[in-house]
């Protein structure tokens, strides 16, 4: 994560308007290097102009970013004016669309260019030089509440959603690495998105055009015109790059729209599957060539996969997100029950953080056999909320541990049947 941004350079493309601009104000005042890209030359001549006469640092690169070649020309130039790169934001957009019945495939080529694989181009030709520099990074994705959200525009909509889609897989790929990831979901703030499709659509081709009237339009563009201030956003945005925040929802007054949402895929899921959760068969499984011998019991919807080398199990299986594991290593005699939490977490800190650790303390396998039972909650590669119960026992100089871990709200007290199935032989 980034805590001081003086002298560090940011990329903004759409940065001569809206939240882009407000992006960079943020910035410059931080002490930070501009690149702002922008297809509209006036305004980012203008903003650069700007920008000069307040000592800021700038380069002004007009770009399409639905044109590769272009986001690769200002990788280029960006890096042979700078050096390198701190922070990319992947933010220019157009808000346009119309009914789906109307759109031509034109339509939807030019919303997805821009919204879509102007994110793509940015990921493609700045992130791997970013990696390499080994500087401190942060790349921002700007998406919008209609990702998240049934949107009032079906290519809009759906281009952001894939932002959304992309972002999250990307902050999964840049775990461990130098580059952290957000992802920016705002309502209304206050920008010239609907006026520059306007514009830019003048000079495209064939595309479906909404007439601009009625009441629905009117409503439409008063509340962008009394949305967030851009560079009230751009705070926020800063506070996630101080913070490694992944999710920048400027506006919670929607968490619940959000949240009303999931909460139907839920519903309907239950509807198709009557019965859901109520599996109740088991297996066991035995491990007679470990020393000592042993064996547990698990339900037979469990699915065993091959262990990986990160995990070093001698066992997994898994079952949607519910995982099970079994560890089984050498310990010394000296090593007490009490004193594996700590190493549990050094083992976590590889592929998740925020490690918290919910409950620990002793207890005993139905043999009368001690062990410890230990809850932890994390996320994994910085983004998934997990909890994972431990269960660990010590015979005859071998740390056998079972772990079953799942989606922080998945991880039911039945499931410790599981743990505590573990049997000597």
């Amino acid at each position: 994560m980034i805590k001081e941004f003086e002298g560090k350079v940011a990329v903004i493309t759409g940065g001569a308007s809206g939240i882009g601009l407000g992006l960079a104000k943020a910035f410059a005042k931080r002490g930070m290097k501009l690149v702002l890209a922008d297809i509209n030359k006036e305004a980012l001549d203008k903003v650069s102009k700007e920008f000069n006469e307040k000592n800021v640092d700038v380069l002004s690169v007009i770009t399409d970013v639905s044109d590769p070649e272009q986001v690769a020309h200002l990788a280029k130039v960006s890096y042979e004016r700078f050096g390198h790169i701190n922070i990319l934001c992947n933010n220019a957009g157009i808000g346009a669309g119309g009914p789906l019945r109307f759109l031509p495939k034109e339509n939807w080529d030019w919303i997805l260019g821009i919204n879509l694989y102007g994110v793509i181009y940015g990921i493609q030709y700045f992130l791997d030089r970013m990696i390499k520099s080994r500087e401190q990074c942060h790349i921002i994705n700007t998406s919008s509440l209609a990702g998240l959200t049934p949107g009032d525009s079906g290519p809009y909509s759906a281009s952001k959603a894939a932002v959304i889609a992309i972002s999250e897989r990307l902050v999964l790929e840049c775990f461990g690495t130098n580059v952290s990831v957000s992802v920016i979901c705002p309502a209304q703030v206050r920008s010239n998105i609907v006026e520059n499709a306007d514009i830019l659509s003048e000079t495209r081709e064939n595309l479906w055009k909404e007439t601009p009237s009625g009441p629905e339009f009117e409503n439409a563009k008063k509340l962008l015109d009394l949305g967030m201030d851009p560079e009230v956003m751009a705070e926020m945005v800063v506070k996630a790059i101080e913070n490694d925040i992944f999710y920048i929802v400027t506006h919670p007054e929607y968490i619940p729209l959000i949240k009303s949402r999931f909460e139907n895929i839920y519903e309907d899921t239950l509807k198709l599957h009557d019965g859901y959760g109520d599996k109740q068969e088991g297996k066991t499984k035995i491990f007679r060539n470990d020393t000592p011998g042993f064996s547990i019991k698990y339900p037979d919807y469990f699915i065993e996969l091959n262990p990986t080398q990160i995990s070093k199990a001698i066992f997994t299986a898994s079952y949607a997100d519910l995982n099970l594991e079994i560890n089984v290593s050498t310990i010394s005699p000296k090593r007490r029950l009490e004193e594996l939490p700590k190493k549990i977490v050094r083992g976590l800190k590889i592929m998740t953080n925020e490690i918290k650790t919910i409950s620990d303390g002793p207890t005993n396998l139905r043999d009368g056999t001690p062990a410890r039972e230990t809850l932890f909650e994390y996320k994994v590669v910085g983004l998934f909320k997990t909890r994972s119960m431990h269960l660990s026992a010590i015979r005859d100089g071998k740390w056998i541990r079972i772990v079953i871990s799942a989606a922080a709200n998945n991880l039911s007290e039945k499931l410790k049947e599981i743990l505590y199935s573990l049997e000597f032989h």
